[in-house]
């Protein structure tokens, strides 16, 4: 069994958390979709989050898992089926 974090790893730097704090942001779009400079916008002032790496991860997290989409030059968030 794969752990996603790791016991004595900071919450607020691991891929789940950054890809929490992305859907949030797609959550309070009005159009369900954001660029990913809103997406850094949002993580920017979060402490512990400093590397475009974190943000990367979490958006290779949140594709693979098939939570949302990409259609140049936005994110969307896909929709439940």
């Amino acid at each position: 069994m794969t752990m996603l974090v790791a016991r004595d790893e900071n919450i607020k730097s691991t891929t789940v958390y950054v890809g929490y704090l992305i859907l949030k942001v797609l959550k309070r779009s009005k159009e369900r979709k954001i660029t990913i400079f809103d997406a850094v916008e949002a993580i920017r002032g979060e402490r512990g989050i400093i590397h475009y790496r974190q943000l990367m991860f979490a958006l290779l997290f949140l594709y693979s898992t098939n939570v949302i989409d990409f259609v140049e030059p936005y994110i969307y968030r896909k929709e439940n089926d």
